[in-house]
């Protein structure tokens, strides 16, 4: 019984974590005036760290209002 619920509490903080992670892949593409789809489609194929790293290291943000 207690192992169900330890497995069901992991799968949430996992799910919770890669929401979160393409959340913050979408925001900074955005913020780059860049469409977050393609940048979701590279996470999942190469890597989401990648990714987030290639729009930190090469697109300058375009609105600092956000």
């Amino acid at each position: 019984m207690f192992e169900g619920i330890m497995a069901t509490i992991f799968f949430a903080i996992f799910i919770l974590l890669v929401w979160a992670l393409f959340s913050h892949i979408g925001d900074m593409a955005r913020r780059r005036d860049h469409n977050p789809w393609g940048w979701w489609f590279l996470s999942v194929a190469w890597s989401p760290f990648g990714s987030i790293f290639i729009l930190w290291a090469f697109f300058p943000i375009k609105n600092e209002s956000i």
